[in-house]
């Protein structure tokens, strides 16, 4: 695979930041956790929102086996990849995070991968209300990348 161009997609979250529960009184942040668990806020949307804007690697050879996406956002095993927006306590716990949203890759397939590849593309997924602990995929959606002004409309 010597001098194989390295495939990458641009993934786009929207979240409100509102915890996905009874909220807890302590001191938390919010933000997309890297493989590291820091905490990326991202950037201000529109009516309150947060946007956490990311790359992927991505692997594999094609239709005949599922994409595998590498990157210091995504956890979990090659063939079972998700993101994590986290709120995490402040300080040092035993149990740092008050509340974790899992948000698998599995929806991504090589046909959203090729359409998101091209330039001025990004997935973009609205996660507000998702709860922690699902498990079915997300509905991704093709878009203008970040800082990529969109299309005049005709």
């Amino acid at each position: 695979m010597a001098g194989m161009e390295k495939r990458r997609i641009t993934l786009r979250l929207i979240h409100d930041g509102a915890q996905p529960g009874t909220p807890l009184s302590e001191p938390l942040r919010f933000g997309l956790q890297d493989t590291q668990g820091e905490i990326h806020a991202g950037t201000a949307g529109p009516e309150g929102t947060r946007h956490f804007d990311l790359t992927l690697e991505v692997k594999g050879t094609g239709a005949a086996t599922p994409p595998i996406f590498a990157g210091a956002f995504a956890h979990g095993p090659p063939t079972g990849r998700f993101l994590y927006l986290s709120w995490k306590r402040e300080g040092k716990h035993d149990a740092p995070y008050g509340w974790r949203i899992k948000i698998p890759l599995s929806g991504i397939g090589w046909a959203e991968i090729g359409a998101a590849e091209k330039p001025g593309k990004c997935l973009e997924a609205n996660v507000i209300g998702r709860r922690p602990h699902k498990t079915e995929a997300i509905n991704w959606r093709l878009k203008s990348a970040p800082d990529t002004p969109a299309p005049p409309a005709r």
